[in-house]
């Protein structure tokens, strides 16, 4: 019985350190897509989002400033050393920013974070987005 448990916490442990090496894919192609999300002019209004936009150009440009920071952050990462520990790290800070800012521009910043994970076939932040947004991921409640 003893062994059961101890092989048990053994995968356990090996699975949690697995999912936290996991690692990203940053080549070309990815640098690429992530170059030409850069190169977009971003919180601008977006009816199909129903977003109407940034007040005013000050914090239109603020708010680009810190996506594309999270951006070229991600580009500059070394192909073959890149997690996605450290991945959801880069967003983190951005979010972080980004929720110092109205909430529609929160909103937005997370749809931009959302593109970002396409580009990397990330296909869940795994509650990561909703906690930044409401300080909690509502679907766990």
């Amino acid at each position: 019985m003893k062994l059961v448990i101890i092989l048990l916490a053994l995968f356990i442990i090996q699975g949690c350190n697995e999912m936290e090496s996991k690692m990203l894919s940053n080549g070309s192609e990815v640098k690429e897509a992530l170059q030409g999300l850069k190169s977009q002019k971003k919180f601008i209004e977006d009816m199909a989002l129903l977003y109407p936009g940034t007040p005013d150009e000050l914090t239109r440009i603020a708010a680009e400033n810190i996506i594309n920071s999270a951006l070229v952050k991600l580009i500059e990462s070394p192909s073959d050393k890149f997690s996605e520990k450290e991945f959801w790290s880069i967003l983190k800070v951005a979010a972080k920013q980004l929720a110092k800012m109205d909430s529609e521009e929160m909103d937005r910043g997370l749809s931009y974070m959302e593109e970002i994970m396409d580009i990397y076939k990330i296909e869940s932040s795994d509650g990561r987005l909703n906690e930044w947004r409401y300080g909690f991921d509502p679907s766990s409640h």
